[in-house]
């Protein structure tokens, strides 16, 4: 996970030394966002595992009138990738992309995949290189996965044959996909715990997978796109092979309305920015799900505890969060926020509860205490920043601690789980103004870890939209929500803690 990490800041040191090019910054800085539209899309696509139904969903998603292959924009949206990207003069594409993994069981509870884990949905991001210069189009993609779940990679090489007209594109492509043996593995294989008479062990290894389809954009009016993209997988034997596949090929098609509202304006800088300092209280209306396995000190896993249902500890707190925010420069400013989360109850179990070394008996009242903080530092550089919008890139340091004690006074049983993590973060952030005294904003932190004691996640992701009144004062309202998922060999967690707090909020804010 160190290398892979390592690997993926490298891109993306990379890439940010070319941003960070005089002309380039200029470019992204002056570029006109108008180029590209709101839309939602419905898409529907079968699912490769034995017994599960088509995937169909509608999302909002981000578009332009013209498709990538036909410009030079430094955001780059193709499928389900988005990232950034350079074009050189010789028409070499050089840029990191990302994308969200959602292969998965569906839930599905029938004979061929009962007794599975499920394959869970992930973040993958790599870098890209492509060539232009040919009526063909080449380009290459690498992933790798940043959230530690199949622990694969796997590459694209995609030839595409891109034909513009007056309103609209077609794109007919080909691509051939190679899946690592720990990728294929985790979503195709059988491990030996899961076998049954019925369902054997098994391991595809590498596998290289073919996609044939196209992409196509019309023009309605000036304002409203049109856009369809169908394509059909065709699957290595390696994959279908597997006990818990029952297809060859893999259909998809989806459908997308955009609507250009031209909302964005020239840029035209905020002005001469002193040092200014601003500061945010919110009132959290948080819904957590906490989940813990304390394993023995023999080494043997427990049962997985859900504190909220097994321990009847409230899952619906209001929590205070602080944050703040100190410009230093145009482009340049500190972070610092802090939230924490202290439950506390009393509970008499129905049932027996094994929680790492101690076995509580039915009948016995326990007490059970509950603390989560977390303190968040970062530094944030602003890639674009006027009066109407800003969007940066932030780096920083997230400091947690998690204790949960399980006591029962009449037996003089304590049990207890604590887990002090301080890991770096990475993320984006942006705003954009909506009208003359309101504010929709955005920001999203996270970081996969691996290192001497821990193994697992952590991110943060927070929505707002906030109404000015005058220079100083400010009020709105959010969705803010937190994750982690931890797991070590250490004496004080010794087990795996997974924690969930998400919900609305209210934020009144000051400035200096």
């Amino acid at each position: 996970m160190r290398r892979k990490a390592a690997c993926f800041a490298a891109c993306v040191s990379i890439a940010c030394q070319s941003a960070i090019a005089g002309p380039l910054l200029d470019y992204i800085r002056e570029y006109d966002l108008n180029n590209y539209s709101l839309g939602v899309s419905i898409a529907t696509s079968e699912n490769p595992f034995a017994g599960v139904s088509n995937s169909n969903f509608a999302y909002p998603y981000l578009t332009s009138f013209r498709h990538s292959a036909f410009t030079d924009d430094w955001l780059l949206i193709r499928g389900e990738n988005i990232g950034f990207r350079y074009i050189t003069e010789s028409d070499w594409e050089l840029g990191v992309i990302g994308r969200i993994q959602t292969l998965g069981l569906g839930g599905a509870d029938n004979d061929a995949l009962r007794g599975l884990d499920e394959r869970r949905a992930t973040i993958e991001a790599g870098p890209i290189i492509g060539w232009r210069r040919w009526p063909v189009h080449v380009q290459f993609r690498s992933y790798w996965e940043l959230l530690d779940r199949h622990k694969g990679t796997t590459s694209e090489v995609e030839f595409s044959l891109p034909r513009q007209f007056d309103r609209g594109y077609f794109v007919p492509s080909v691509k051939f996909l190679y899946l690592s043996d720990d990728y294929s593995g985790y979503y195709y294989g059988v491990a030996d715990y899961e076998a049954t008479p019925s369902r054997a062990a098994y391991q595809p290894g590498d596998a290289v997978n073919t996609w044939a389809g196209f992409s196509l954009g019309y023009e309605l009016t000036p304002r409203w796109l049109l856009s369809t993209t169908v394509g059909i997988e065709f699957l290595d034997s390696a994959v279908t092979s597997s006990p818990i596949v029952d297809r060859d090929k893999l259909w998809s098609v989806s459908v997308g309305l955009a609507y250009n509202a031209d909302i964005f304006e020239s840029a035209q800088d905020v002005g001469d920015v002193q040092p200014r300092f601003e500061v945010r209280l919110s009132g959290l209306s948080s819904s957590t799900d906490t989940k813990i396995i304390r394993d023995a000190s023999s080494g043997e896993p427990g049962e997985e505890i859900d504190l909220e249902d097994v321990l009847g500890i409230a899952n619906r707190e209001t929590v205070v969060q602080f944050d703040s925010f100190f410009r230093v420069a145009y482009y340049h400013r500190f972070e610092l926020g802090y939230f924490e989360l202290l439950r506390r109850s009393s509970k008499t179990l129905e049932q027996d509860l094994v929680f790492g070394d101690e076995n509580f008996n039915a009948g016995t009242e326990v007490e059970l205490g509950t603390t989560s903080k977390v303190l968040r530092f970062a530094y944030s550089y602003s890639l674009m920043r006027d009066m109407q919008k800003e969007l940066g890139v932030t780096a920083g340091l997230s400091y947690s601690r998690f204790e949960t004690a399980v006591t029962a006074d009449s037996t003089q049983q304590f049990e207890r789980v604590r887990a002090n993590t301080l890991v770096p973060t990475i993320g984006v952030f942006g705003s954009v103004a909506v009208g003359a005294n309101w504010r929709l904003s955005a920001d999203i932190n996270a970081f996969a870890l691996e290192f001497d004691r821990f193994k697992g996640y952590t991110g943060y992701m927070n929505v707002g939209f906030e109404r000015n009144f005058g220079d100083h004062m400010g009020a709105g309202i959010g969705y803010s929500f937190y994750g982690t998922r931890l797991k070590s060999r250490d004496e004080d967690l010794r087990g795996l803690f997974r924690l969930r707090q998400h919900g609305p909020k209210v934020t009144i804010s000051m400035s200096f």
